[in-house]
């Protein structure tokens, strides 16, 4: 009987020795380690660090050693995928912090869950920002004859809240979008694609999001592209209207692998519906599509007019098939802050502006790049003079401000923000401001402008600072020669 305990103790311990080493030898002999994550894994830290000049010990060689052990231990990939299923199975959780379970087969990107729960919630003021934001974008297109939409594509949970654990609760308040979309009812640059697919997602007979990922589905996709070209067709004469419709499609049903199971599961593809659209591709590319999120994509098509910049992030990938077909010319690009200038130097007629719903906070992040305009004067009817936070930068051809109200001025929710130049000779020049502080969404006293020096005359300036009707402070002297 002692024997056997011995050998049972025995058996145990190497039982233990070999989970603990078998993940090392797996390292080191390249078994089962690879990385199905749309990121590189952390690599092997060196001892030392290198300059110039000099050869020093790496302090934080222990901390990456453990970061490179922790991403590349053999069998990483199955030990993963097999801890994430006994959660779910189990506890009808996620193993994985940026993945949410839901039910019946759905799952959501955590990243939704504040705009889902309320929780990063945009004052008034931020709301009034973004509109302004879109207004200034939208004019400066006008004035350069270019036709800008904009639109926000729905997070998951926003279409589809039913699936979602009854442990998150839904918040009863307006989202950001709703809000947003309120304000920018009557703005005809503006489509509300959240409403569009709450009204499709009312047919239960199929879905418009991919259960296992967190972006729309073709079907999605297409009815995004349709109200695009209903607006276009709404707002420019003769425009090259192409509407695509589904039940002139041979759609068929097809699996795909989503972004959410493969952190959650990475070493088993687990697929979801999907449908093809069957739609015939027409347009060429500058490179092959086999990186939708490259930063720019540049295609072509044959028998059409109109050229398209599109500002956008990862909802677009589907529309990019879709869309390439309808325009002479598209440039998709990942860019931020938005480069305006591009769509006037490029030549195009059209600017679509995408981002997704729980990013729209980033809006307020960086002013788009784009010269002001000049505005008429706003009606002073009060003026003090207290010191700033206030930047002048001289880039050349460009005059760029920048700063901060005082908490002391009050700024109303729609309070908006003006730069004069006042020359030597009288003369007064009025710009309109972003509400924006770059990197600084929720900071709403923010603002920056770039002045382009071509509009000026050779003068000396003095540059004041306004809000609303209040003149606040002079802001700096300079000269243009």
């Amino acid at each position: 009987m002692e024997t056997v305990k011995k050998i049972a103790k025995a058996g145990y311990i190497l039982l233990i020795l070999a989970v603990c080493t078998v993940p090392f030898l797996g390292m080191l002999l390249g078994w089962g380690s690879e990385s199905t994550e749309n990121r590189t894994a952390a690599g092997l830290p060196e001892l030392y660090t290198v300059t110039e000049h000099t050869q020093e010990w790496n302090t934080a060689y222990t901390t990456e050693l453990g970061e490179y052990y922790s991403e590349n231990f053999g069998f990483r990939q199955e030990l993963v995928t097999a801890y994430s299923w006994l959660n779910e199975k189990l506890f009808l959780r996620s193993a994985n912090p940026k993945v949410t379970v839901g039910s019946d087969g759905w799952y959501y990107f955590n990243e939704t869950i504040d705009d889902y729960a309320g929780i990063s919630a945009l004052s008034d003021r931020g709301i009034y920002r973004l509109k302004k934001t879109l207004d200034l974008m939208n004019r400066y297109a006008s004035d350069n004859n270019i036709t800008m939409l904009f639109f926000s594509a729905p997070n998951k949970n926003s279409i589809y809240p039913e699936y979602m654990p009854r442990y998150i609760q839904h918040s009863n308040q307006p989202s950001n979008l709703d809000r947003l979309s309120d304000i920018l009812s009557d703005s005809d640059y503006y489509i509300n694609v959240k409403k569009i697919l709450q009204d499709s997602a009312k047919d239960k007979s199929r879905s418009i999001y991919l259960k296992n990922d967190s972006h729309w589905n073709n079907i999605g996709a297409l009815a995004a592209y349709n109200a695009m070209q209903d607006n276009l067709n709404s707002r420019i004469s003769h425009y090259d209207y192409c509407p695509i419709d589904e039940s002139g499609l041979t759609v068929s049903e097809t699996d795909t692998s989503g972004d959410l199971t493969r952190m959650l599961y990475p070493s088993f593809d687990q697929k979801a519906l999907q449908y093809d659209l069957g739609l015939t591709k027409e347009f060429s590319s500058d490179k092959p599509l086999t990186d939708l999120m490259a930063q720019e994509i540049n295609t072509t098509c044959q028998g059409r007019y109109y050229n398209a910049i599109c500002y956008r992030d990862s909802f677009f990938n589907a529309l990019i098939p879709i869309q390439s077909n309808a325009f002479a010319k598209v440039r998709y690009t990942r860019q931020n802050p938005y480069d305006l200038t591009a769509a006037k130097s490029g030549n195009f007629h059209i600017a679509v502006v995408e981002i997704v719903e729980r990013n729209l906070p980033d809006l307020l992040k960086n002013a788009p790049i784009m010269d002001a305009f000049q505005t008429e004067a706003p009606r002073i009817t009060r003026r003090r003079y207290a010191q700033q936070d206030c930047h002048f930068v001289d880039e050349g051809n460009v005059l760029v401000f920048s700063g901060a109200i005082g908490d002391w001025v009050e700024l109303k929710d729609d309070s908006n923000i003006y730069i004069e130049l006042r020359s030597a000779g009288g003369q007064s020049y009025f710009y309109e401001a972003f509400p924006i502080l770059t990197d600084d969404a929720y900071g709403d006293n923010g603002f920056s402008l770039r002045i382009n020096k071509y509009t000026l005359h050779n003068d000396e300036y003095e540059a004041y600072l306004h809000v609303g009707n209040e003149e606040l402070t002079r802001y700096t002297e300079l000269q243009l020669d």
